[in-house]
């Protein structure tokens, strides 16, 4: 008997797997792990085992096989992925595969996109992926099938398994006999998302006209697909013309098929189920019943049918019902909005806040954005892009200037350092390496540093040290739990993420709280801000209703997460990527609490005056900056 082992999309990236099974998992180019080979000796299954054992999420399973390492209930007859073999049909049967291909070549990635999945995948080949990787197609296959297990398969049919990678694609196109746009689209790997947007998008009688330097095989493959006139002509480039001549020619269902993407799903799903008008429905596709995103779609009033349930293909269609009552909202317009998150920790509330009927009457979400590294959102406020976002107070310090307001913080303290020994006090840490959010000018260290002289200590007695480019929590979250690092700081959801898994697998953990040190060195302050909203100005300005309204159900949703601490882990769990106990627990440490007005004021001023006294930070605190926080 042999064994295989695959990794879920419950991986957290702790590398603990890894640690104890280097030869047989490895971590892709998106901070997951994958397994790149699977055992071939015993000394190897014992490692893979121990894999399964110590990984903290779950997130490693283990099945029986046939001596010959196929299994016994489909491997028998599972063939070789050959260069003819179609990319979609493949990651739909082995959606691991999507790790093993990033990790070959990160222009796979490409392929998490879920346009470019319903497009270019459906239709294009790996013949067709070499082309486009630059990779031979010959590395491909032997990756391919060596972790599928099928490469002595592979090698009995060469050269055969590589017959379609001369391009024979044939250009039968059409005469002109439709008005074109004078718009010109250049067609290479940059493009390429942009493109075959426009082509899912087509509507019936429009015209596009595209440039490709290149002989645009897998491009004449989606047209065809599609079901789309074309006509080609052939000169320095490759010049294509493209017409829908009827809309029922296109895909009959409106299909979101979110399958093997490297980045959680949830902001295209939501973006997706706001656009959806009643007596309409879309139908998505997943790898496993997502019961969070069903619980969460049907409070918003969607009926919810799941149409498959096969292990890695799951569809559900989810409708809209019509709505027999009157909307409370006015029957102007709505203004598109762009929300974005960069913080974690307000999840649970972000998720609450999408299922209120007043905020979806009232405004059209535009773009919904959940950031995993959070340093790229400052991009959208800084041109304007973002309406609204979820993010850190210390992030907009120096952005008075920058056009937007902060009406209202809700999440205080937030801080932790976390042991794996017996610490009580900042003294206790002396000689320890602490693992430490972003980078040495950042906030976390800064003020951290500031506690430690505050405290009466010697900051060079401490030693800080930081990720490449920047600490990531979930990193540093990751390197805890599997012991790498023995001394950390994590701000929520993490650090209650960090504090559950040491419990649950047995092990000593200490926790510092920043809300003490703090306080011992600040007396009476309480607590200290640390995230909340923030709103371009401009959008507060010219909807003042919409804007009001979505305080008011902020302030709504974070009362009903204050008191449902439980359902609000059932509902967040999934977009949180840890199970419900742990994010229940995190609920329990958080301290949530809508603030505004005058008291946020007072509050903010208090708290940069600390900081600036300190040389933490250096905020001019006048009526222009503290006219940020006030609406």
């Amino acid at each position: 008997m042999g064994k295989k082992f695959k990794v879920s999309d419950a991986c957290v990236g702790c590398q603990a797997c890894v640690g104890v099974a280097g030869d047989n998992f490895e971590m892709n180019n998106e901070g997951k792990a994958y397994v790149k080979t699977q055992p071939k000796s015993d000394a190897e299954v014992a490692a893979c085992e121990e894999a399964v054992s110590v990984c903290p999420v779950g997130a490693i399973s283990m099945e029986n096989d046939d001596e010959d390492g196929d299994s016994r209930s489909e491997d028998d007859q599972k063939k070789p992925i050959l260069a003819k073999s179609n990319i979609k049909e493949t990651l739909d049967k082995y959606p691991d595969l999507k790790s093993v291909l990033i990790n070959l070549s990160p222009k796979f990635k490409k392929m998490s996109n879920p346009i470019l999945y319903n497009t270019l995948a459906r239709f294009a080949t790996f013949s067709d992926a070499a082309k486009m990787t630059g990779k031979s197609i010959c590395e491909i296959l032997h990756v391919v099938n060596e972790f599928l297990g099928t490469i002595n398969k592979l090698e009995k049919i060469m050269p055969e398994c590589i017959a379609s990678n001369e391009d024979k694609t044939i250009f039968e196109g059409e005469s002109l006999t439709w008005k074109e746009t004078d718009e010109r689209l250049i067609y290479n790997f940059s493009t390429m998302d942009e493109i075959y947007e426009k082509l899912e998008n087509l509507s019936e009688g429009e015209n596009i006209v595209i440039i490709s330097p290149e002989k645009p095989s897998e491009l004449i493959k989606v047209v065809k697909g599609l079901g789309y006139k074309f006509n080609v002509e052939v000169g320095k480039d490759y010049r294509i013309s493209v017409f829908n001549p009827a809309a029922s020619k296109k895909i009959e269902r409106d299909v979101l098929d979110v399958r093997g993407m490297s980045t959680d799903p949830f902001d295209i799903i939501m973006k997706k189920a706001y656009k959806v008008e009643a007596g309409e429905g879309f139908l998505l596709v997943q790898n496993f019943k997502p019961t969070p995103m069903i619980n969460m779609l049907t409070e918003m009033g969607f009926k919810a049918n799941v149409e498959k349930e096969l292990p890695g293909d799951v569809e559900i269609f989810f409708y809209r019902e019509e709505k027999n009552n009157n909307k409370t909202y006015s029957n102007k317009e709505k203004p598109e909005v762009v929300i974005q998150s960069a913080t974690p920790v307000a999840y649970p509330v972000i998720l609450k806040l999408l299922q209120s009927e007043r905020i979806r009457d009232a405004i059209t979400i535009k773009e919904l954005k959940v950031w995993e590294e959070t340093e790229k959102h400052l991009g959208w406020i800084v041109n304007g892009k973002a309406d609204i976002s979820f993010s850190a107070l210390l992030t907009y310090a120096k952005m008075k200037d920058a056009g937007v307001k902060i009406p209202a913080l809700f999440v205080w303290d937030n801080f932790s350092i976390l042991t794996s020994y017996e610490a009580k006090t900042l003294s206790d840490l002396k000689g320890k390496t602490i693992s430490t959010p972003l980078f040495e000018g950042a906030p976390p260290a800064k003020i951290t540093q500031y506690l430690i002289k505050a405290s009466g200590l010697d900051v060079d007695d401490f030693t800080f040290s930081y990720g490449e480019p920047f600490g990531r929590p979930e990193q540093i979250f990751a390197d805890f739990v599997s012991g790498k690092a023995d001394t950390v700081i994590l701000r929520e959801p993490e650090a209650s993420f960090a504090i559950k898994a040491m419990e649950e697998a047995g092990k000593k953990v200490s926790v510092i709280s920043y809300n003490k040190l703090w306080n011992d060195v600040n007396p009476g302050y309480g607590s200290f801000p640390n995230a909340g909203l923030v709103v371009k100005e401009e959008f507060l300005k010219k909807y003042p209703e919409e804007a009001e309204i979505f305080l008011e159900e902020l302030k709504k949703s974070i009362l009903w997460v204050v008191e449902n601490k439980r359902k609000a882990a059932e509902m967040a769990y999934d977009i949180m990527r840890q199970p419900v106990p742990r994010v229940e627990f995190f609920l329990e440490n958080v301290n949530f609490n809508y603030v505004d007005g005058e008291e946020l004021v007072s509050k903010v001023a208090k708290y940069f005056e600390i900081l600036n006294s300190a040389n933490v930070t250096n905020v001019e605190l006048n009526e222009t900056f503290l006219n940020m926080f006030r609406v």
